[in-house]
């Protein structure tokens, strides 16, 4: 039975126990209302009783002709009778009982002797005065004022007034006797018509308070039973939300409830086969991927993966090249039509459509493939014929036919990687929504795991570049000085640091002969091995050349020859060569590009500059270097740096500069070479703060004693 049936069943026999309910309380309603009507004609028939004793009682003393008077006391008695008829005719005096049927019979038996024995006399005695002209005898001033006035003159009044006013007197005697047995059975008929309304209005409100407690009952019993099978159905979607499939839902209520129940079940083995598909896919991605990273096997096991946990015929895969321009298919299992158009001697047999699809990629946008990875948004047609991009596939005699088509985009981090397409071939049948949403979960799997590989790769790449670096490194590391020699009346230190793990700049000190040192300073163009070997070159041909007979614009000459052409275009080195003659204090300086040599001059207590023209070294072939000497006296300094340290930026932007680093020497100048190295290196990480090394730093300081 249906809900929508058993609640209108409930509501039915609610609004009819309210019917009956309404109904008997009418009822009772109706016998209190005619009960109280019955005490209300019994106040009247008092009422009426009393007229008729005032009406009595002022008989003989009212102004009015005896004939006036005589009707209007005549019709208090049927006033009071008429009173006294419908009292009897009301039917709630049966309602009362016979008891009280028999009581107001009674009543009205002594009205009927009191009417009888007394009024009736009294009324044919008055109607015989009128006859016997008593009316203008007694005139319109009352009875007994006519009589006490006109008695001396007319005696004939003196019998028939005493015996009105005997008669008169006998009635009121009756009508006080009857009055008091009525108003006993008033008083009674009173106590029981209240009696009957308190007890039948406690049978209303109690009929009613039950027909409100039964229908709030039977409510409550059907809020429950549906409560109970939505606590059901929600205690077990909580349970499959949780990812619990081994509860059913049995609800055995005949209505849809025991519909849902089954719906459910059905829904949650569609479920636990939906994630055993997908667990056996991700299991043989993951053994696929075990077995090594070639991409392309991977990407025909992924789609042979698609395959298995669908109902597909055939599919394919299709990748974006590297200019998101075109998209090649990388994989194919089965048959798979091309689904676009094709020249008609394609159609002549399967294996023309397959190398027609190996051979032409598709361009972005175009064909259904094509607008699938532009949009990003997957594609799922039951019946691919009825669409206009699939037309020619329509024909089910043709090769060409696909009955229906999924194409599920494989996107990672927002960028579409490509697509897998899956048809089925087969006429009238077609995928279902379940399997198009398989295939979505399958693609975004896919698409991880491809990236993964992709990510491997680099990583696998990122490996060999860190050992280059590491190569490098080493290279560099063996370029280096490993101990500074020492040099009569001169004080030399240097520091040197590298913002990132491969250093662009290049340093040596070597001996010409016994009397002269060269202080080579370099900053090389490019990172990793090429700059390495560049380094080599350098450091290999100023050793090679360097002798006692040549200067310092010597060396750079026969450098520069040697490095160009014989290097890339876009590597080159800036240099310098200082010449320190240890027996005439001579330092010849000849630079190739480099920062000039900075002379702090202690008799002058200030710095010159020193600089030669010159391109950097493997540029140009032509280039010929000088020199620049000077004469060092005690306590003069020279500084050799690269463009790294006037370069530094503070955390508010501004540069170290050139004129710093000279007046932080200045006011050092007093202290030694080693001391000075340290003092500039600590103030350029004071400047620079939390800011990182953006280019890296060599300093050499040379301090004559």
């Amino acid at each position: 039975m249906r809900i929508r049936l058993k609640l209108s069943i409930v509501e039915l026999a609610m609004a009819f126990g309210f019917i009956i309910a309404i109904s008997i309380s009418l009822f009772y309603l109706n016998l209190m209302v005619q009960v109280k009507d019955m005490e209300l004609q019994a106040e009247r028939v008092v009422s009426g009783l009393n007229r008729f004793s005032n009406k009595t009682e002022d008989l003989l003393v009212t102004s009015k002709k005896l004939s006036v008077l005589m009707d209007d006391w005549y019709s208090s008695v049927l006033e009071f009778e008429n009173e006294l008829k419908l009292l009897k005719e009301s039917k709630a005096v049966k309602i009362l009982g016979k008891e009280r049927i028999a009581e107001l019979s009674e009543v009205e038996g002594w009205w009927k002797q009191v009417s009888d024995w007394q009024i009736q006399p009294l009324l044919k005695y008055m109607q015989t005065m009128v006859s016997n002209g008593f009316d203008e005898k007694l005139g319109d001033r009352g009875i007994l004022q006519a009589y006490y006035s006109g008695v001396n003159q007319n005696p004939q009044l003196t019998g028939p007034v005493l015996s009105l006013i005997n008669y008169q007197k006998n009635v009121q005697d009756n009508t006080v006797s009857f009055a008091e047995k009525q108003n006993n059975f008033i008083i009674g008929l009173r106590t029981q018509s209240e009696l009957f309304i308190s007890n039948n209005s406690r049978i209303v409100i109690i009929l009613i308070f039950f027909t409100i407690l039964i229908s709030l009952i039977v409510i409550n019993l059907f809020a429950r039973r549906i409560s109970n099978r939505i606590g059901l159905v929600d205690d077990a979607v909580q349970t499959l939300t949780g990812g619990d499939f081994s509860k059913n839902l049995e609800i055995n209520s005949k209505d849809e409830f025991e519909e849902l129940a089954i719906h459910y079940n059905t829904l949650k083995g569609e479920l636990w086969k939906k994630l055993d598909s997908i667990l056996e896919f991700m299991l043989q991605i993951g053994e696929d991927l075990s077995e090594g990273v070639d991409i392309n096997s991977a990407l025909k096991s992924i789609l042979d993966s698609f395959i298995k946990n669908t109902t597909a015929d055939a599919g394919a895969v299709f990748m974006v090249d590297e200019n998101q321009q075109f998209i090649d298919l990388v994989a194919l299992s089965g048959f798979f039509p091309c689904p676009f158009v094709v020249p008609q001697e394609i159609l002549e047999s399967r294996e023309a459509q397959t190398d027609y699809l190996k051979r032409h990629p598709i361009s972005v946008g175009k064909t259904i493939i094509g607008k699938v990875i532009k949009s990003g948004e997957g594609v799922y047609l039951k019946e691919a014929g009825r669409d206009e991009m699939l037309r020619q596939n329509n024909l089910k005699d043709s090769i060409q036919y696909i009955h229906s088509i999924a194409v599920v985009p494989l996107i990672i981090s927002k960028r579409v990687l490509g697509a897998v397409a899956l048809v089925r071939t087969t006429p009238e049948m077609s995928f279902t929504d379940m399997e198009f949403t398989n295939m979505k979960t399958f693609g975004d799997y896919a698409a991880l795991s491809i990236d993964n590989m992709y990510n491997f790769t680099e990583a696998v790449h990122l490996r060999e570049m860190q050992r280059e670096l590491v190569i490098a490194s080493d290279i560099q590391k063996n370029l280096l000085p490993r101990k500074l020699p020492e040099i009569r009346y001169y004080d030399i230190a240097l520091y040197s640091e590298s913002a990132r793990a491969m250093s662009g700049d290049y340093y040596d000190i070597y001996r010409l002969d016994k009397d002269r040192l060269a202080l080579v300073i370099c900053d090389v163009v490019g990172r990793g091995v090429p700059a390495s070997l560049l380094m080599v070159m350098i450091r290999t041909v100023i050793r090679f050349v360097s002798s006692p007979k040549r200067g310092a614009e010597d060396i750079l000459n026969v450098l520069n020859k040697g490095l160009t052409r014989r290097i890339g275009t876009d590597q080159y080195a800036t240099l310098s060569i200082t010449v320190i003659n240890e027996k005439s204090r001579r330092i010849d300086f000849s630079n190739a590009g480099h920062s000039p040599l900075l002379y702090y001059s202690e008799n002058k207590k200030e710095f010159i500059s020193i600089d030669t023209k010159g391109l950097p070294v493997g540029v140009e072939a032509k280039e010929t270097y000088i020199k620049k000497s000077v004469v060092m006296s005690r306590n003069d300094i020279i500084i050799l740096h690269t463009d790294g340290i006037p370069e530094v930026k503070s955390e508010d932007g501004s540069l170290y500069s050139i004129d710093k680093l000279k007046n932080l020497i200045i006011s050092n100048r007093g202290k030694s070479s080693e001391q000075i190295a340290n003092i500039v290196k600590n103030d350029i990480k004071l400047f620079k703060g939390s800011m990182d090394l953006v280019d890296d730093q060599t300093l050499i300081v040379v301090k004559a004693n």
